[in-house]
């Protein structure tokens, strides 16, 4: 007998028109999943940014969803769904503005997988640029980070090589659907890395081809699912750009760019966003861990101490086992908005190590992150 959240999850998945803002609109307001699954045009015309043409729309897609035949998909290729609600979803991701309802897997997610670099870049890319995906991905997968790519040629192809390699996890974040391969050409790299190297994972349901407009969203995946983001060859107008900018900008993460050649076309969008001011020059594996701060080491630690379920009524810092500098830090967060600089003169403490317990309380759900460097505590 089929799993109702199961087939309720995949529906939804299947519906068009529903991205994840309006999968979590709706099943808010239905009160659960399978009931969101079997809304009404009536409910689902209710939901904010649903039009009542809209919801017929999307009412029709879901009676049509061909949710078995995804279920035989998802079994035969040996993949498994992740919701959102499950303790198994990466914590930082299900933290973003628009973190996907349900991700598909192939291979494992870790609890280790929270402390990630991202490794962007040129898909055309030079051999200077390869080397360098290869040097830092290998080192920095040795030193215990999981190393976050888009599964693309060139930059992101080189740094899950390198990583597994290195005997480290490394997680591909596709643009299609795990029963398409996109780039053909990665196939047994794909599956190298879900036999033993990580995890190959995507928000669209098994059969979505690699469409162009799916790549931005993919990016977001990219980006939410890492402490940092780094850049290695972009060119002035790219999508490793994008995806950088969504870091520093919506996310708060930590950007990184490598510098290259200063007459290289492939460089120029690295060059640019290091001289605008919101990517940090690195050149080696030490500057990349100096710009994540204390954060690394701290969080390394917490993994297997942060707990896996959502955060309770109770807000006590006893509640959360929290103690030392991180029970003070909670203590002084409310639920309204706080600049990290009013929040350093309550705490008394410098904004490195501000910044690193704040990571590790974002990590476990309990603080919120917001744009212009303010911090506030979760319901």
């Amino acid at each position: 007998m089929s799993d109702p959240v199961v087939e309720a999850r995949l529906r939804l998945a299947l519906t068009a028109g529903l991205g994840p803002v309006l999968t979590r609109r709706l099943v808010e307001a239905c009160g659960g999943i399978v009931e969101a699954s079997e809304a009404s045009v009536a409910t689902l015309s209710s939901v904010k940014g649903i039009s009542n043409r809209k919801a017929e729309d999307i009412r029709r897609s879901m009676h049509e969803a061909d949710v078995e035949g995804e279920r035989r998909l998802i079994e035969s290729q040996g993949v498994t769904l992740i919701g959102i609600d499950e303790a198994a979803y990466p914590p930082l991701l299900r933290h973003i503005d628009d973190p996907p309802p349900l991700l598909y897997v192939r291979g494992t997610l870790e609890r280790a997988d929270g402390l990630a670099l991202a490794m962007v870049g040129a898909r055309k890319c030079t051999q200077y640029g390869r080397e360098q995906a290869d040097r830092l991905a290998g080192l920095l997968s040795q030193a215990g980070l999981t190393i976050i790519s888009g599964g693309a040629r060139g930059i992101d192809s080189a740094a899950h090589a390198a990583a597994m390699r290195s005997g480290g996890r490394t997680v591909a974040v596709l643009g299609c659907g795990l029963g398409q391969c996109y780039p053909p050409e990665n196939k047994e790299l794909f599956g190298q890395i879900a036999r033993g190297g990580g995890a190959v994972i995507s928000e669209l349901p098994m059969r979505t081809p690699p469409l162009a407009d799916n790549f931005p969203a993919r990016n977001r995946i990219i980006s939410g699912l890492s402490l940092g983001v780094l850049v290695i060859e972009a060119s002035a107008r790219s999508g490793a750009t994008i995806t950088a900018r969504l870091a520093a900008e919506e996310h708060h993460r930590e950007v990184m760019a490598l510098p290259g050649r200063v007459d290289s076309p492939a460089s120029a969008g690295c060059h640019r966003m290091i001289r605008e001011g919101w990517a940090t020059l690195v050149t080696s594996p030490a500057d990349i861990l100096e710009c994540l701060g204390e954060a690394g080491q701290t969080l390394k630690a917490a993994l297997d101490e942060s707990p896996a379920e959502e955060t309770t009524a109770d807000s006590s810092p006893k509640m959360h086992n929290l103690s030392g500098d991180i029970a003070h830090i909670y203590e002084k967060l409310t639920v309204s908005p706080m600049s990290l600089d009013d929040l350093c003169g309550l705490t008394n403490l410098p904004i490195a190590t501000l910044q690193s317990h704040l990571m590790q309380l974002q990590l476990t759900g309990l603080v919120e992150r917001l744009p212009a460097n303010r911090v506030r505590r979760r319901n």
